[in-house]
């Protein structure tokens, strides 16, 4: 049997109208080259926050599917995203995850390439290479399309295709509640935290995306002990674009949630941090309507492919499940605050954040155990012919204005839990 009639099979055997999906598509090596190819590819992936390569000079390292990239703003003030791997023989030029720096040069043979990609130094030039090597034919290999949604850049292989306002298409309500609230933007704590887990990017995708069913039951041990609020146990997902799952965040129903009582009993926050969330929603009230300013904090989401957001009243984070093989996955994550913030709120708040869902926090550790143990589920001969069931809240699918309130919110909701 051919790789494309294996392909088609799976296809065919995913019955999304009665919510099963067959499990090979989280375990099979095929499936997975072809997602590199297809989606990795030819998909707008998240690639960093423009608070991250502010001056010149300025760079991050991150990754587009399994290739690393070097986002840097170049001396011309342009942001650009490059290969991170020399024209030479294939080594990466920057092993640093951020930093300042007017050059790349590669450990190996020391070839050298500006901060906009350009190859400028090459050892024995005129001696091994004279009348053979153009440099300008030579220098990294530039993503071909980079675009800025507030302030959040995205980049694009595929020099066709849809527009990164496409692609957000009606997310741009929901992104713009989670991180144009503050009218000043957004930052990014420096520094990221960065860990694997040995699970399929999709199953972290989908749990962010829409799965708020197993937060009573997961995390069910923090508030026995008295250190977190039990999670309301119903709720809604909303989808904003991209079919199945796609664009998409979860949501508790319950009116306390971002309410004056802290979700963990350990978070000491400031009142002001209170406070501004109060005069935002406010805010968003007069302007968008209050039926929208009451979904602040906006849950737990997921931008299809990669990027992903948790919006708490205490704190915010972002992160991308970097796909590193069918049952790998790297996880980039940061935490996000609100400009407007004084400095001792956004340190404070910074320290919640590192407390909850740090590699090592209160919370983080039960989804990385569920999502190794999923795959582990799956991967055998058996267990990964067998279908996941994926029934919940099948045939409940309203529009989101009607569970919002508001004739102008977009979207579709379902998946009552």
């Amino acid at each position: 049997m051919t790789v494309d009639s294996r392909i088609n099979d799976l296809i065919d055997a995913v019955q999304y109208d009665k919510g099963l999906i067959n499990r090979s598509i989280f375990v099979d090596r095929d499936v997975y080259e072809l997602e590199l190819e297809r989606l990795f590819a030819n998909t707008w992936l998240f690639l960093g926050h423009v608070s991250q390569v502010a001056e010149p000079g300025d760079f991050i390292t991150t990754y587009m599917g399994e290739d690393s990239v070097i986002v840097s703003r170049g001396h011309d003030g342009r942001v650009r995203a490059l290969l991170n791997s020399c024209r030479h023989r294939g080594m990466r030029v920057c092993r640093s995850d951020e930093g300042n720096t007017s050059f790349f040069k590669c450990p190996y043979h020391a070839w050298t390439y500006s901060s906009a990609g350009e190859l400028e130094g090459v050892p024995k030039f005129r001696l091994g290479y004279a009348g053979v090597l153009d440099k300008k034919e030579w220098g990294l290999r530039e993503v071909t399309r980079v675009e800025e949604y507030r302030g959040f850049l995205f980049g694009n292989w595929a020099p066709e295709g849809p527009s990164l306002d496409e692609w957000l298409g009606e997310l741009k309500t929901y992104f713009d509640l989670l991180f144009a609230r503050d009218p000043a933007g957004v930052e990014v704590v420096p520094g990221a935290h960065r860990w694997t887990v040995d699970t399929n990017w999709k199953i972290a995708a989908e749990n962010f995306a829409a799965d708020m069913y197993h937060v009573e039951h997961s995390h069910a041990r923090p508030a026995e002990l008295g250190l977190m609020q039990a999670v309301p146990d119903q709720g809604y997902q909303i989808s904003a674009g991209m079919g199945f799952i796609g664009h998409a965040f979860t949501r508790p129903v319950s009116e306390d949630v971002g309410g004056e009582e802290p979700l963990h009993s350990y978070w000491t926050l400031p009142n002001i941090q209170t406070e501004f969330l109060a005069e935002q929603r406010k805010r968003i009230a007069e302007e968008k309507g209050a039926e929208l300013a009451r979904l602040i904090p906006l849950g737990h989401g997921a931008l299809f492919p990669t990027f992903a957001w948790l919006d708490l009243e205490q704190f915010r984070l972002m992160r991308v499940h970097h796909p590193q093989g069918p049952d790998r996955t790297l996880i980039h994550q940061w935490c996000v605050l609100d400009k407007s913030l004084p400095e001792d709120v956004k340190d404070a708040v910074r320290k919640q954040y590192e407390l909850t869902f740090g590699p090592a926090g209160l919370l983080e550790q039960d989804d990385g155990e569920n999502w190794r143990e999923c795959q582990n589920g799956m991967r055998g001969f058996i267990g990964r012919q067998l279908d996941s069931n994926m029934m919940l809240g099948l045939g409940s699918d309203r529009t989101a204005a009607e569970v919002v309130g508001d004739d102008d919110v977009p979207g579709i909701a379902g998946g009552i839990w």
